[in-house]
């Protein structure tokens, strides 16, 4: 990681006489490295793929108002290897169904670390991995579910009661909180997360991040939407990232300033935090904060409020 205020430096190197390139070779071999090396400064060069990607799975009218959490269990797995606790916040997922209080329809046949990426909201969730499906129906026949065709798709509900409606493969489950159908969570109807400008900005700030924290979209607030991400070249080199997708540039502006001075009024606690504006019709404001090795993965969701504050403020 680079310390504050470090800066880029190129050397031109001389090129034997018969090996010179041509002009518009030599152009393109130094935006090349210039690409290159922009990239290597900063692991928010992903440009949100997996976030947004990951967004596809939930239907814009029923999560739009929700907080969504996205998870890359298996980069955060990757990460724990070294510092487990450091990490154990940003693994949990956004689902009631798999919290520790009360068991899944599946009982023991499911797992979290069979769940590779999860997207979740209060109302429905999409997960991918590897999955015992013929054990985890099994296990859903047992607790009185019941499969019926919606769309080509088995989903199994509860029969007479309420719970959750699932669709079960080897690789994917789908779910709604809601027993009655799965379209808070099929992105084949209408427009999902993704297909949402305001989600599109968001997870384009974020960068390449294994865990994202949406907050509920309000379009006649000054902050349109807002999230906090967590991005990691390597368990040593954790970064917390805030975005916010407000409606015009005076906003913009006054948020900038704003966390700016809590970076200086709280100093050192967000040392070498870089706050950035990405000018438009929504602008979008960036908060990028390195962690030390002695922080936990998530702080600003789970500890330091200050940053997180200061948006809810504008």
């Amino acid at each position: 990681m680079f310390r504050c205020g470090a800066s880029i430096r190129f050397t031109v190197m001389r090129t034997a006489p018969h090996r010179s390139l041509p002009a518009s070779a030599l152009t393109s071999f130094l935006a090349a490295a210039l690409v290159a090396a922009l990239s290597g400064c900063s692991s928010s060069s992903g440009g949100g793929s997996g976030a947004l990607g990951a967004l596809r799975h939930l239907g814009a009218a029923e999560n739009a108002a929700k907080q969504v959490t996205y998870v890359d269990t298996s980069r955060v797995r990757e990460l724990s290897k070294t510092d487990p606790k450091r990490f154990n916040h940003a693994g949990q997922t956004g689902s009631a169904l798999l919290n520790q209080y009360s068991g899944g329809p599946w009982g023991m046949s499911l797992k979290v670390s069979q769940i590779d990426t999860a997207v979740d909201s209060s109302v429905s969730g999409h997960w991918e991995g590897h999955f015992d499906a013929d054990a985890i129906i099994a296990s859903m026949k047992k607790q009185g579910f019941t499969s019926t065709k919606q769309r080509g798709k088995e989903v199994w509900k509860p029969s007479g009661g309420p719970g959750p409606a699932l669709v079960v493969s080897a690789k994917e489950i789908t779910y709604s909180t809601e027993s009655g159908n799965v379209d808070a969570a099929d992105p084949s109807l209408g427009a999902s997360l993704a297909d949402r400008s305001d989600y599109k900005q968001a997870a384009g700030c974020l960068g390449d991040v294994y865990r994202a924290d949406f907050n509920p979209l309000d379009t006649r607030a000054a902050v349109r939407l807002s999230v906090l991400g967590q991005q990691a070249d390597s368990s040593a080199k954790n970064t917390e990232v805030l975005c916010a997708v407000v409606k015009d540039q005076a906003t913009a502006d006054r948020l900038a300033a704003k966390l700016r001075a809590v970076v200086t009024s709280k100093a050192p606690k967000y040392e070498c935090t870089k706050v950035t504006v990405d000018k438009g019709d929504h602008p979008v404001v960036r908060a990028s904060v390195p962690d030390s090795s002695s922080q936990a993965a998530g702080r600003l969701l789970i500890s330091d409020f200050d940053l997180f504050m200061a948006v809810g403020a504008v």
